[in-house]
């Protein structure tokens, strides 16, 4: 293979990976925004949990001041009873003394429900917590990693863009015509391989002689069909 068409070759390489690590480090954001995303969904449930943590706290301080309020309320009627006068103002204590005791007993069956609530709840929120902690661990972990290599990824690319530049000004002056023309007809795929008579970008035959030359690789041959440059790659046996 000629020198020529050989830097022809490194062109087209160096240019396949300045795109492919274009187009990654572009993808890096996307990848970054649904990490975040999906910790964003996980804390979703621990947020839930810790509202509902301190809700149940809210409402056992609720049922804890009502049922206060209720023992305050019985002790006074008993005290009311102890003090009656005449049969209307006994009867009027008992009464406000049934009440009281239906509503005491009424709270502290809803205030122990409420207490084995918050235990719960307390109990999950302390096993999620470290879950989370963990997992927002994890979740900056990859984000820095996925920063770093966003930064290898820009400094290879500049070493890639400066080579890129080395190779195309020292081309002859033909060949960097037909690798600039080439190059923007067909999407930056320059160079096709010739394999068994055939082109293997565009499927189309070889003739023999044609064949022949290009696999001695001594001048630039392109495609009659699709007019990317030719080559041949000797494969190793064994």
């Amino acid at each position: 293979m000629s020198p020529e068409l050989s830097q022809l070759l490194s062109l087209q390489e160096t240019d396949i990976e300045i795109k492919r690590i274009g187009e990654e480090i572009a993808s890096l954001p996307a990848r970054q925004e649904i990490i975040e995303r999906q910790f964003a969904e996980s804390a979703k449930e621990h947020l839930g949990l810790k509202k509902a943590y301190e809700d149940a706290l809210a409402e056992r301080s609720r049922l804890e001041s009502e049922l206060s309020a209720e023992q305050v309320k019985l002790e006074k009627f008993k005290a009311d009873l102890m003090k009656a006068r005449n049969e209307k103002e006994y009867s009027t204590a008992v009464r406000e003394i049934d009440v009281a005791k239906k509503a005491i007993t009424a709270f502290e069956n809803e205030l122990l429900k409420m207490m084995e609530r918050v235990e719960k709840l307390a109990t999950d929120f302390q096993v999620k917590s470290p879950e989370l902690e963990a997992h927002r661990r994890e979740v900056d972990r990859q984000l820095d990693e996925i920063s770093n290599s966003v930064l290898a990824s820009r400094r290879r690319l500049e070493e890639l863009r400066l080579e890129r530049a080395r190779l195309h000004t020292t081309l002859g002056t033909s060949a960097r015509a037909i690798y600039d023309r080439v190059s923007r007809l067909r999407g930056g795929v320059v160079l096709a391989e010739a394999r068994d008579y055939s082109c293997l970008a565009c499927r189309m035959k070889i003739r023999p002689q044609v064949y022949y030359d290009i696999r001695q690789g001594n001048t630039i041959i392109t495609c009659e069909s699709c007019g990317r440059v030719l080559f041949y790659r000797v494969v190793a046996e064994g």
